[in-house]
């Protein structure tokens, strides 16, 4: 019994002595994914075209389109001082014309401008861009090496002979040595009354990346300042994949910082301050590879 009990001990001793150690090894494989975005650069001339249609159904809007653009005017007042407004009608055989405003004008003469173009019957917003920017107050208003902003704004959908494809190649054309942009304001499937949904401006602006404003929604003048890549400042990036959080690094003009936020809901990575203007801003981080 004592040699079959030592002979069990040692035998305990030896498996005790032998215990073997595991180590996890994540062999998942993963991938550097880097999305970077440019911040505006401080703008030299801006000139801002806003056409308005005028139509009956619309009279109730001319107040909003001006506080709006009073509000707008504000924003761009940090990118640049020498800037120009226009305002035009929907109405190409006979435009309605205010302007031109710039820095010396009052807030109350910029408010005012929409309210006082005249009726115009016709929704022809393409083509009377088109006839003003060619025409001898276009050409007085318009600054050739000025970057160009186009406001079409109308609650019922553009009845020219112009296509959207033409009416964005000419655009195209036409500034291709500046900057510019298009924003929509107009009827869109969101809106429980529909004179007409705006299915041309809402091509338009699709074409520019972004989708139209509409123009049922409550306070739509507060989205104007953030409606235009010519004038927002960027202070968040929307991740293109979902990112391992903790590989997550921010640079800004290719120096890592340290004040940024990730929030998984959005997949987003929002800044604490706002870049200075031409910054460049990367996030890099790993994704797993399934």
């Amino acid at each position: 019994m004592k040699h079959t009990l030592k002979i069990f001990l040692l035998f305990w001793v030896f498996l005790g002595g032998c215990t073997t150690e595991y180590q996890t090894i994540d062999r998942s494989e993963t991938a550097v994914i880097v999305d970077s975005v440019f911040q505006a650069e401080k703008i030299g001339e801006l000139d801002v075209l806003v056409v308005v249609d005028r139509s009956g159904s619309m009279n109730d809007d001319a107040d909003e389109v001006g506080s709006g653009i009073e509000l707008f005017r504000l924003d761009i007042e940090g990118l640049t001082t020498d800037y120009r407004f226009a305002f035009i009608t929907t109405d190409s055989g006979t435009i309605g014309y205010a302007g031109y405003y710039d820095s010396s004008s009052s807030s109350i003469e910029l408010a005012m401008a929409a309210s006082i173009l005249p009726p115009a019957a016709d929704e022809a917003g393409f083509e009377s861009t088109y006839v003003f920017l060619n025409n001898d107050d276009g050409i007085d208003f318009r600054r050739p090496d000025a970057d160009f902003l186009l406001f079409l704004i109308s609650d019922e959908d553009e009845q020219s002979s112009i296509s959207t494809s033409i009416f964005y190649d000419w655009l195209q054309e036409e500034f291709a040595l500046v900057k510019h942009d298009v924003v929509a304001i107009t009827t869109t499937d969101e809106c429980a009354y529909t004179y007409g949904i705006g299915y041309k401006y809402i091509e338009l602006v699709n074409l520019y990346g972004k989708d139209a404003i509409p123009i049922c929604g409550e306070n739509w003048e507060y989205w104007l300042s953030e409606s235009s890549f010519l004038t927002q400042m960027i202070s968040s990036i929307s991740l293109s994949q979902t990112p391992i959080v903790e590989s997550i690094t921010v640079y800004v003009n290719h120096e890592s910082i340290y004040g940024w936020s990730y929030s998984e809901d959005a997949n987003m990575v929002t800044l604490d301050s706002v870049p200075d203007y031409g910054s460049l801003i990367e996030v890099g981080y790993k994704v797993a590879i399934e």
